[in-house]
């Protein structure tokens, strides 16, 4: 970092490059917990057909394919209202005139949707996980 001096060509547009990253976070966020949910909502019907509820086909009296799909179906649930959380907007309350309060404020906002964003995509994956178990099952009948 410079002390002294004017900030040359290079480190200006790092700066501003950095600035716009910022500037793009939180809809970069937002974006991707949107994407969980349409996926969820989308493999919901996947894990739902192939567990064939209303006609309880032989494959449903597997344990294997009764745990993976119960806590397949528990997993895209969980990850469906850590991504909603993410993509809903709260009201955030801050003094106008404080520029520190109002960074503090953003990181926090930041934080908090960086972390409920990484909890629904670990808990989609393992969503994922147990929908492949049940598919393998069924298919290899084990």
């Amino acid at each position: 970092m410079r002390i002294l001096g004017p900030e040359t060509p290079d480190e200006r547009e790092l700066r501003e490059w950095f600035e716009s990253q910022e500037r793009g976070n939180i809809e970069r966020l937002e974006e991707g917990a949107k994407t969980i949910i349409q996926l969820v909502t989308g493999l919901y019907g996947v894990l739902f057909a192939v567990l064939a509820l209303s006609d309880q086909p032989a494959y449903l009296q597997n344990p294997v394919v009764r745990w993976a799909g119960t806590v397949g179906v528990c997993a895209f649930f969980a990850s469906l209202i850590a991504a909603m959380l993410v993509a809903l907007p709260r009201r955030i309350s801050y003094q106008k005139d404080n520029l520190t309060e109002m960074h503090e404020r953003y990181r926090r906002l930041q934080g908090r949707k960086a972390t409920l964003l990484r909890a629904a995509q670990i808990v989609f994956l393992f969503g994922m996980a147990c929908l492949i178990a049940v598919v393998l099952v069924i298919v290899w009948e084990w």
